[in-house]
């Protein structure tokens, strides 16, 4: 039997909590509005998380063209060849050698508690449990979460978070680089190696800057809105906003007036854009030959006539019925009509109402028969003999 119910009355974690603690087996699956998010226990760990906001695929493969492992076309590729093969990312990108088993392990992981902790901000929604895991959960390259780690971290980032909110302009706010920022020269484009080993501590520079922020500050080499950053950055969401705070008060950070830039994926951009697959749009042809479609089979199928086998297209042609009353029925008919019209019998009446009559009123005309009621006459009195003489 699955479990139901509203968020409202049955928060996050709590709900959490009672899966670990019942060490429950099966899939979460949580929504606000337009969005989807599905959480995989077993044994009470996290073993996938999911949603439809946010595909892995895409993150995973513009990670890697960010951090320099994958061109916009090996990319491109693999994309391709995935559409193909129905093979995950993940299993390509192991094949290609141009990643390893931990890179992979450490990707998945980041994903999972990035859409985990976006989740734990709701404040509404609904939520339904059933015993049920997909069959083809990742298990290979998806560590189990325990869920006291994602507890914990959830709560720091609920405490974190209004402020970081207050700091920024909005998440649709399209941002891109001052031109003080388009002038400095900044550190990761001298040492490149030390941040994509992402080791060690970060530590600041001839820039100012620390190497997140100056990561971070590179996503915006194209103007783009703080939440299409969010879906490529290498950061968690709270670290990612935390540095485009700290951008925005450094004034190396602005917003751009007008209508918000398109989002590009940097893998396209990276790479050459005409190899980016193009929107599918509808052919000019495509609805003259839909109505063709239909307009077709109902000029040869729609019978003329109600002998038809199919009753449905029958059942389009134009009524031609006639009721023709029986027995009692068409007696009181035609008493009704001699009643209303004696002299004729209503032949007239009934042509005017649509109901002719099959010849004459087979009732009699009552007024010429004599009156029931009336008093007899009686005779005159026969006169008496005249005697003879």
């Amino acid at each position: 039997m699955a479990l139901e119910g509203s968020l409202r009355d049955f928060d996050l974690f709590s709900l959490f909590n009672m899966i670990k603690i019942q060490g429950k087996n099966g899939t979460l699956v949580l929504s606000q509005g337009q969005e989807f998010v599905k959480v995989f226990f077993e044994n009470g760990e996290i073993v996938g998380c999911d949603s439809n906001q946010v595909r892995m695929e895409d993150r995973l493969g513009t990670m890697l063209v960010r951090l320099g492992r994958l061109t916009g076309e090996e990319l491109l590729g693999m994309v391709q060849v995935q559409r193909q093969t129905l093979k995950r990312m993940g299993t390509l990108l192991l094949e290609s050698g141009k990643v390893t088993a931990s890179d992979l392990q450490d990707a998945l992981f980041n994903q999972a508690t990035s859409i985990l902790h976006r989740t734990f901000r709701w404040v509404e929604g609904d939520y339904r449990f059933d015993s049920m895991l997909p069959p083809d959960l990742d298990r290979d390259h998806f560590v189990p979460i325990p869920v006291d780690t994602v507890l914990m971290e959830a709560a720091r980032i609920q405490d974190e978070w209004p402020e970081v909110e207050r700091r920024l302009p909005g998440l649709d706010v399209p941002l891109g680089k001052s031109p003080r920022a388009q002038s400095l020269h900044l550190d990761i484009d001298r040492d490149v190696s030390s941040v994509l080993d992402g080791k060690g501590q970060m530590q600041h520079g001839t820039s100012g800057l620390t190497h997140e922020q100056e990561m971070v500050l590179s996503y915006f080499d194209h103007a783009q809105a703080i939440k299409d950053v969010i879906q490529v950055s290498r950061y968690e969401e709270l670290d990612t906003c935390k540095a485009i705070a700290d951008l925005l008060e450094a004034g190396l950070l602005e917003p751009i007036t007008g209508d918000a830039p398109k989002v590009v994926r940097p893998w396209v951009v990276d790479g050459h854009p005409d190899l980016a697959p193009r929107e599918w749009e509808a052919s000019r042809f495509l609805w003259p030959m839909v109505a063709l479609a239909f307009a077709v089979p109902l000029a040869i199928y729609v019978p003329h006539h109600r002998g038809s086998m199919n009753m449905g297209l029958a059942s389009l042609q134009p009524v031609d019925l006639r009721v023709v009353p029986e027995g009692p029925t068409r007696l009181r008919q035609a008493w009704a009509l001699r009643l209303a019209s004696p002299k004729d019998g209503g032949v007239m009446l009934a042509k005017a109402l649509g109901r002719p009559l099959d010849g004459k009123n087979p009732v009699p005309d009552l007024s010429t028969f004599p009156d029931p009621m009336a008093q007899p006459v009686a005779p005159p009195p026969e006169s008496a003999p005249t005697p003879k003489k």
